[in-house]
């Protein structure tokens, strides 16, 4: 019934307007560097924003040489992939974990997190634009999932009234029989723009720690293949449309799995002004894994539609968006009884305005329906004081949510064989609300929430010296988390039965440096920092108490654990850290790079057993420096030759195979050389 709303709204607006409006003056194009657009879905200066944003130009990128969002990912301040015990990996944020950000391709969201995790193998680095990285509750614009952040992938478009073609092809020979392949077509003429490409990747596998069972990556294959249209249909009406397409297949001895992901979406952009616009918009993806091993077939497959339509207005010096929407979200999966879907309609607004050239402040609202548990609303103001042309502060509050996943309600895994069951909250009711304890449980599990603060400043002393330092607090409430449910069930003797409740409360802390300093025009460094501290509240009150006790030794003595023995949360480190080093030669068309990526140590759980809590005299993953280097030669202005080495020194962390079982959670993967030649023709 709401997508029938929401077309007739489309349709009403699209055929009152189209026709009725002055035409559109030819937009004059944005040449600031540094243009930013998720932070606040309109074009904005970076220097300009009022909220912590990370920047990652294609200039940038192509430094490195990477083929994968990953690699460039993991050398930003402040953000740490962490692995699962499933081997996959996940991003951190401001200490957040990887389920709380959100993962956008030219504004869209990827699907397909098979436990709070997306996989970024999934997202090859050519025809990026730039990445946008916007830190702290984002939940006013972006709705669930956005409550640690945003991660914003923008590919090119092509570009309009010009007449070009080109073709180009990059090629990367890595370690492990690595093969990367792109090809890529660019062609506009007049009114239309096409872009291309395809992209295949392969690799062996390997195995850095044979001591255990599986393979730290098994033999894989993959391709995938981006085609954009743009068309201008008239002065006032813009149509872009998206196609993307991935698949994948690993391989093991006793096992197999595919994957494939797709999406495709459609944006119709009507210019009432040369001001003032409505963008209307259609998005369908699908993703889809099917693993078989001893001889059990595992699938999961998930769907998502969203219509929108979102108006952009200029008023005076302030700008007004106003959008409407809905989410229609499906997953079928083994271990579910069938199909289920979450159905959402959203509603949002901006309000950015400036005040006396010295102040600009942004008032975002966004309201969430759901068909299965409560609304949610998520406001939040940001706003950045200049006080000369070298010195600015900016502050932002918001509050963010996520909503339950479709496991945390659906699940219906029975290993009986292993002594437990993990049930979802729908699951559990269903089949068992007759039993008076499990009637006592809620059955309905409410969003997890947080409010995130961040206070920063913007120092340029010098032209070629930029500073930035940003303090950040983010309290969550409501986190689910897996318990025991406490009831005898009459047909599953001596087994344990896990489910989900609403419970922690945990925060996250800490301060983040960042500067850049241009030496001269051959050469600049940029260096990062970080400081985290994290914790449970409920397990820091439990140690003012005095009830956590602990053992040096299995043969010691019981002693309680002091608040300054506390840690914080799993696998989080408190100081990480990153200096860059770019050197470009112009005479001989040659440039060389250095990235030196710190961090400490880290716990992955209690080892002591305290009862779950992390303290000081838990097993630590030891403290790591990683170092890559690379380098770029321009020949004949027709191919350009990258090669490099990742983890230079060849530090495989062996060091934490006495204190961990699944090594591989905690390894490097050694040390991996590379070569990336690409055509331009």
């Amino acid at each position: 019934m709401f997508l029938n709303k929401v077309l007739v709204i489309a349709m009403f607006f699209l055929f009152t307007i189209m026709f009725s409006q002055k035409k559109r003056k030819d937009t004059i194009v944005n040449k600031l560097d540094e243009v930013i657009v998720t932070a606040t879905t309109t074009k904005r200066q970076l220097s300009s924003l009022p909220m912590p944003v990370t920047l990652i130009t294609q200039k940038n990128i192509k430094k490195t040489s990477a083929t994968r969002l990953r690699d460039i990912i993991v050398e930003q301040t402040g953000i740490i992939l962490v692995s699962d015990f499933g081997s996959s990996e996940g991003v951190q944020i401001q200490g957040m974990d990887a389920e709380y950000t959100l993962i956008l391709v030219n504004g869209l969201p990827y699907i397909g997190r098979t436990s709070g995790n997306l996989d970024l193998n999934r997202i090859s680095v050519n025809n990026i634009k730039q990445i946008e990285i916007v830190k702290g509750p984002s939940s006013s614009l972006y709705g669930s999932e956005a409550l640690g952040g945003v991660i914003n992938i923008i590919t090119e478009i092509p570009k309009s009234e010009q007449t070009n073609s080109e073709l180009s092809y990059a090629g990367r020979f890595g370690a492990e029989k690595e093969l990367d392949l792109s090809f890529e077509i660019t062609h506009q003429k007049d009114k239309l723009g096409i872009e291309s490409r395809i992209n295949l990747n392969s690799g062996s596998g390997y195995d850095v720690s044979p001591e255990t069972e599986n393979n730290t990556v098994n033999p894989y294959q993959n391709y995938n293949g981006n085609l954009r249209l743009t068309y201008d249909i008239s002065d006032q009406l813009k149509f872009v449309a998206d196609g993307r397409y991935f698949n994948q297949k690993v391989f093991n001895s006793d096992s197999k799995a595919e994957q494939k992901d797709y999406g495709l979406s459609t944006k119709l952009t009507h210019w009432i002004n040369e001001k003032n616009k409505i963008d209307f918009s259609f998005y369908t993806t699908r993703f889809k894994t099917e693993s078989q091993f001893d001889g059990n077939t595992s699938v999961f497959n998930q769907t998502l539609l969203r219509p929108e339509i979102k108006g952009q207005f200029k008023i005076k010096s302030s700008d007004l968006i106003v959008g409407v929407g809905g989410n229609f979200d499906a997953l079928e999966r083994t271990f579910f009884d069938g199909k289920e879907q979450y159905n959402s309609q959203y509603v949002f607004t901006q309000y950015d305005t400036k005040i006396k050239n010295k102040v600009n402040l942004i008032l975002g609202l966004r309201y969430d329906h759901f068909n299965t548990f409560k609304s949610a609303i998520s406001p939040k103001i940001s706003a950045i004081y200049k006080f000369n042309t070298w010195l600015s502060t900016k502050t932002s509050v918001g509050l963010g949510y996520k909503v339950p996943d479709f496991r945390q309600l659906f699940f219906n895994f029975r290993n009986t064989a292993g002594g437990y069951v993990v049930l979802g909250t729908e699951v559990l009711h269903e089949l068992y609300g007759n039993l008076s304890s499990v009637s006592n449980l809620s059955k309905e599990l409410a969003p997890e929430s947080s409010i995130g603060y961040n206070l920063g400043f913007d120092f340029k002393p010098f032209k070629n010296l930029s500073l930035h330092l940003n303090f950040f607090r983010n309290d969550i409430s409501d986190l689910i988390n897996t318990f025991v449910v406490d009831t005898n069930f009459p047909d599953l003797p001596n087994t344990t039965v896990f489910s989900y409740e609403n419970r922690a409360k945990v925060f996250t802390q800490g301060l983040e440096f960042n500067g850049s300093y241009k030496i001269n025009t051959n050469f600049n460094i940029t260096f990062g920092y970080q400081f985290l501290d994290t914790g449970d509240k409920e397990e820091i009150n439990k140690i003012k108490s005095g009830e956590v006790f602990f053992r040096r030794s299995p043969s010691s003595p019981s002693e309680i654990i002091q608040l300054d023995n506390y840690f914080g949360l799993a696998n989080r480190s408190r100081h990480t850290g990153n200096i860059k080093l770019f050197y470009k030669n112009f005479d001989h068309n040659f440039s060389l790079n250095a990235r030196i990526l710190y961090r400490s140590k880290y716990a992955l759980f209690d080892t002591n057993n305290s009862g779950g809590i992390i303290d000081e005299f838990d097993q630590f993953a030891s403290p790591n420096t990683q170092i890559n280097i690379g380098g770029s030669l321009k020949l004949l202005n027709i191919f350009t030759v990258q090669f490099g080495i990742d983890n230079l020194f060849n530090n495989t962390e062996q060091e934490n195979k006495a204190s961990f079982e699944n090594i591989d959670a905690v390894l490097q993967l050694g040390r991996t050389f590379y070569t990336r030649i690409q055509f331009n023709f």
